[in-house]
């Protein structure tokens, strides 16, 4: 069956909008560079087995255009391979470029005045984590939930997994209230209170948690609640 024909939840691209590149496998995220499959075989099949012949994705980056056509995967043509490495390349130009200036959040103004770009004026909630280093400069970030009504859909789970993966020393909490209003409510501080007690088991500290609205921002930090 083809990816087309599969409900819109498991469809790669669709999982990739909805959850950002964390909610993927790395199987999923080979699929949507692969594109397309073939009439019996779709483009996660294709990324399956080209993970299972390079045994990892570590040892894939590794590999050659004629490497990869050695692995006689029907469907996975010279276009295709190349689109993979590429985006490989991509992957380490782009840790090149990041480790050459960080980013580094030393006050809640700062984290405001970089989320706040993308994240006011937007008609539905995104809840997101920055992940820092030991020195508060940023490492990683992700969106754990687009378009919830209220933060307590966010649960601690999804959040310490990605900070596990991303190796945070720490995480800042963001989020924005398409009302513009920035004051938190009781959803928000009962979930602050449950991210910091799970924070403190795992060693991973909840740095701030920073609400944006259109005209202004509210740290949880600065008002004593972290």
């Amino acid at each position: 069956m083809k990816i087309k024909d599969w409900p819109e939840d498991d469809r790669p691209r669709e999982k990739f909008a909805r959850r950002g590149r964390f909610g993927l496998t790395d199987a999923e995220l080979l699929a949507i560079i692969i594109g397309k499959g073939t009439q019996n075989r779709s483009a996660l099949d294709l990324a399956r087995e080209l993970l299972n012949e390079a045994k990892n994705l570590k040892e894939l980056s590794k590999k050659s255009v004629r490497d990869i056509e050695h692995y006689d995967i029907k469907g996975l043509g010279r276009t295709k391979i190349i689109a993979v490495l590429a985006a490989f390349e991509l992957g380490r130009r782009s840790l090149s470029s990041r480790c050459e200036k960080k980013v580094t959040f030393r006050t809640p103004e700062q984290v405001n005045d970089y989320y706040f770009p993308t994240l006011a004026g937007l008609k539905h909630e995104v809840f997101k984590i920055a992940a820092v280093d030991a020195r508060n400069r940023l490492v990683d970030e992700t969106s754990i939930s687009e378009g919830i009504r209220d933060a307590s859909l966010v649960h601690p789970y999804e959040v310490f997994r990605y900070a596990l993966y991303a190796e945070a020393h720490g995480i800042f909490l963001i989020h924005n209230h398409p009302s513009g209003e920035v004051k938190p409510s009781p959803d928000d501080i009962n979930i602050t209170e449950r991210l910091q007690r799970a924070g403190e088991i795992l060693g991973i500290r909840v740095i701030d948690h920073i609400i944006i609205g259109d005209k202004g921002y509210y740290s949880f930090t600065e008002h004593n609640l972290l």
